[in-house]
C-alpha cells in the first residue's frame, strides 16, 4: 500500500497494459486499488485521489452497512456457505475436537471446522475448499458451454482472482475465478460464453459484443449483474 497525506486515501498501484486511463476500484476488503496504463507517472495521483477522496470513503461507509445488515457476507466465520451457481447449502460446524482445520463431508453437504482456529487459518482453510468445489465443477461446466457455442478454448484454469471473474489468453487459455461459485447459474453461464468469445475476439469490439449475443441473448442483463455481485461475496473468500 503505498501511504500519502492524511487527507488522501491509501492505495495499491496496478499495472494493466489494457488500461486506457485511471481506474480507482475499492475491493470488498475495503482496499482501494488504482490501475493506470504503462508508464502513467504515480506522482500525477495525489491530485485524482484527492478528488476522489469523498467517494473512496462514502464506498467504505456502505460496504460497512452492507456487511453489518448481513452478517453471512461481512462475517469471517460463517454458519452456512450458500454456492448459488451449483445450488448448494453447506451447513459449518464449530467444533474444538478436529485434527485439521477443516473437514467436508460432501454427502451431508457439512463443513466441520476446528473452534480453536483463527479467523485468517479459518478463511485460508475456507478459500481451499472452495477452489477444491471450484476445479472440480467449473472446467467441465465450461467444456460443456464449448461444445454448446462451438467455441473452442485450449486450456482451463482456476484461480482466486482479485479483480476479474475470468479472462482469456491469446494462446486460448481461460481462466477462472473461484468465487463463480456464489453467482446464479445464469450469470456463470454468461461468464464461461464471455471468455470463449475471446477466442475468437481478444478485445471488446462490435464483432466480439455480437458473438456474445449470438449465444446469450440477455448478457447486458448478466453483465449489470456481474459488476454488482463483487459487493455480495462473503468477506473470507478474498484473501488478505
Amino acid at each position: 500500500m503505498t501511504r500519502l497525506p492524511p487527507e488522501l486515501p491509501e492505495y495499491r498501484l496496478r499495472v494493466d497494459r489494457r488500461a486506457r486511463h485511471v481506474r480507482l476500484r475499492v475491493t470488498p476488503r475495503g482496499e482501494l486499488v488504482v490501475t493506470v496504463p504503462p508508464g502513467f507517472p504515480e506522482a500525477e495521483l495525489g491530485p485524482i485521489l484527492a478528488r476522489r477522496a469523498d467517494w473512496v470513503r462514502q464506498v467504505r461507509a456502505r460496504q460497512h452497512r452492507h456487511q453489518a445488515a448481513a452478517p453471512e457476507v461481512g462475517g469471517a466465520r460463517p454458519r452456512e456457505i450458500r454456492l448459488a451457481a451449483i445450488e448448494e447449502a453447506w451447513e459449518v460446524n464449530y467444533a474444538s475436537v478436529q485434527a485439521r482445520t477443516l473437514q467436508a463431508l460432501p454427502r451431508r453437504r457439512l463443513l466441520r471446522v476446528d473452534a480453536r482456529a483463527g479467523d485468517e487459518e479459518l478463511g485460508a482453510a475456507l478459500r481451499r475448499w472452495l477452489q477444491a468445489r471450484a476445479k472440480a465443477v467449473l472446467p467441465p461446466w465450461l467444456a460443456r458451454v464449448s461444445e454448446e457455442t462451438g467455441l473452442v478454448f485450449r486450456s482451463v484454469g482456476v484461480r482466486g482472482q482479485r479483480s476479474r471473474w475470468g479472462s482469456c489468453s491469446a494462446r486460448g487459455h481461460i481462466s477462472l475465478n473461484r468465487n463463480l461459485l456464489f453467482l446464479p447459474a445464469d450469470t456463470v453461464r454468461y461468464l464461461l460464453v464471455h471468455e470463449l468469445c475471446h477466442t475468437r475476439h481478444l478485445d471488446h469490439s462490435a464483432a466480439f459484443w455480437r458473438e456474445v449475443a449470438r449465444h446469450q441473448a440477455d448478457w447486458r442483463q448478466q453483465e449489470s449483474v456481474l459488476r454488482e455481485a463483487g459487493r455480495r461475496l462473503p468477506l473470507w473468500c478474498h484473501a488478505p
